[in-house]
């Protein structure tokens, strides 16, 4: 087990399929925990902005 702060998730047997024929057929990652660090990252990034956004549009709509 990897020393550090870690968490477990549990993911649907067809989803983690589908992620293990995408590592096979890409050849980028080594593991399942690295492609999904890094879609989970990905994903935090898009929603984190999306948030950012519209803030601000609510900002802007309250000094009106």
């Amino acid at each position: 087990m990897p020393v550090g702060n870690y968490r477990g998730v549990t993911l649907k047997d067809e989803i983690i399929g589908r992620v293990e024929r995408l590592i096979r057929r890409v050849g980028t990652y080594h593991s399942i925990a690295e492609f999904v660090s890094e879609a989970v990252r990905l994903r935090l990034e898009v929603v984190e902005k999306q948030y950012k956004t519209e803030e601000g549009k609510a900002e802007v709509e309250v000094e009106r």
